[in-house]
């Protein structure tokens, strides 16, 4: 089984249309669709997921920091 997490277009006759990866199985096959209310749907993909700075963490437990080496950090680095 695969799990598509997608935003669908519903249009004024009815039509639904939505895209899978080309990772999917092509043919016929059985899916379950969830009608969100309103445009939440859409509000899910428009948020980024913010990857925490475990730097305070890592000092709560009594560890050396590594500056330069987080994720966070190594993720600005990506978009410079």
């Amino acid at each position: 089984m695969l799990t598509i997490e997608t935003v669908a277009e519903i249009k004024e006759d009815g039509t639904l249309t939505a895209h899978a990866p080309a990772s999917a199985p092509r043919g016929k096959r059985h899916v379950v669709i969830v009608i969100e209310d309103g445009e939440a749907g859409a509000q899910v993909f428009a948020k980024r997921r913010k990857l925490p700075d475990l730097a305070e963490f890592r000092a709560s437990q009594g560890g050396t920091p590594y500056p330069g080496n987080s994720v966070v950090d190594l993720r600005e680095e990506e978009r410079s």
